[in-house]
C-alpha cells in the first residue's frame, strides 16, 4: 500500500522551524496546590503527580521583536508537576519537578500550529490580558470573551536575583485514526527547555478560576483555602526546544482492538 506523507497543519498556517527563542518575556509563573485526584486524571500512563500536588500556571505576552519567529502573542498554560523527572537550575543546586502540559491557550494561530505539530501540546485559542496599576498586577485569561482565570499580585521592579537552568516539560502527542475510536499515533514527548531569568520581588494576592459549568479545566482550580507553593515573577529568556519521544504507547503498550 502506498503511504501518503503527512503534510502537517493547513498551509495557510505557517509555523517556524524548531527550536525557537523567546527573549525577556515578563512572566508570572504561579505554583498552587489542587486536588490530587484531578491531577491524576490529567496525566497519561507513565507519569504520576508530584507529592506536592502542584499545578504551575504561566501567563505572559510578548511583542514581535522578542521572538525569533513567533511574532507577538499572549499565552496562558497549566502544567501538572510530575514525580521522578526533575531538572536542575542554579548551577545544579535547585531541583525543579518536571511539568506536563494539561492546558495551553494562546492568541496566536502560529504558536498553536508550532505547539501542536512539534510536541502535541494541547494548544487552543485564548487571550491573556494584563495591567499593572499602583504596584498591583491583574492578569486574566479570556476564552470566548469570558474571563476564566484571574490572578492578582503585588509586584515591584526590585531586582532580587538571577537564575538559569533547565526545565523538563512533557506532552501527550496523539493523532486519531480517521474512523475514530483509536489512536494512529500516541507518544509521550519530552521538551528540555534551557532558560535564564531576571527575578523581581512579588507576591500573589489571589487566584480564581471561573470556567463555565462543565469545563474540564475547572477541575484544576486551586484548593480552598488558596495555597501558593511557588512564584516566579521576572523576565525569562528560553528556547522552545525540539520535542523528543520518550515513550511510544502504540509500540511499548499496544492496545488490543475489540
Amino acid at each position: 500500500m502506498n503511504k501518503v506523507p503527512y503534510r502537517g497543519m493547513p498551509p495557510t498556517i505557517w509555523a517556524p522551524e524548531a527550536p525557537q527563542l523567546i527573549r525577556e518575556a515578563r512572566m508570572s509563573i504561579v505554583g498552587y496546590e489542587t486536588e490530587r485526584e484531578a491531577l491524576q486524571e490529567m496525566l497519561p500512563p507513565g507519569l504520576s503527580p508530584h507529592a506536592n500536588n502542584t499545578v504551575q500556571m504561566n501567563m505572559y505576552e510578548i511583542e514581535a521583536d522578542q521572538s525569533s519567529g513567533f511574532g507577538a502573542f499572549s499565552l496562558t498554560y497549566l502544567t501538572v508537576e510530575v514525580d521522578g523527572h526533575d531538572s536542575l537550575a542554579g548551577d545544579g543546586t535547585v531541583p525543579i519537578p518536571g511539568r506536563y502540559f494539561a492546558y495551553y491557550w494562546t492568541s496566536s494561530p502560529r504558536v498553536t500550529a508550532y505547539a501542536r505539530e512539534g510536541a502535541g501540546i494541547p494548544a487552543m485559542p485564548g487571550v491573556r490580558t494584563a495591567e499593572v496599576k499602583d504596584g498591583k498586577l491583574t492578569s486574566a485569561l479570556h476564552l470566548n470573551g469570558h474571563e476564566v482565570i484571574t490572578l492578582t499580585a503585588s509586584v515591584t521592579d526590585d531586582h532580587v536575583g538571577d537564575l538559569g537552568g533547565h526545565l523538563n516539560y512533557y506532552a501527550h502527542r496523539q493523532i486519531p485514526e480517521p474512523f475514530g475510536g483509536y489512536a494512529a499515533l500516541s507518544q509521550l514527548i519530552e521538551l528540555p527547555l534551557p532558560f535564564t531569568v531576571k527575578l523581581f520581588d512579588a507576591s500573589v494576592d489571589d487566584l480564581t478560576f471561573s470556567f463555565p459549568d462543565g469545563h474540564p479545566a475547572q477541575k484544576l482550580a486551586p484548593t480552598d483555602p488558596l495555597n501558593i507553593t511557588s512564584l516566579l515573577y521576572g523576565d525569562v529568556t528560553f528556547t522552545y526546544s525540539m520535542g523528543r519521544v520518550v515513550h511510544d504507547y502504540l509500540v511499548d503498550e499496544p492496545v488490543e482492538r475489540v
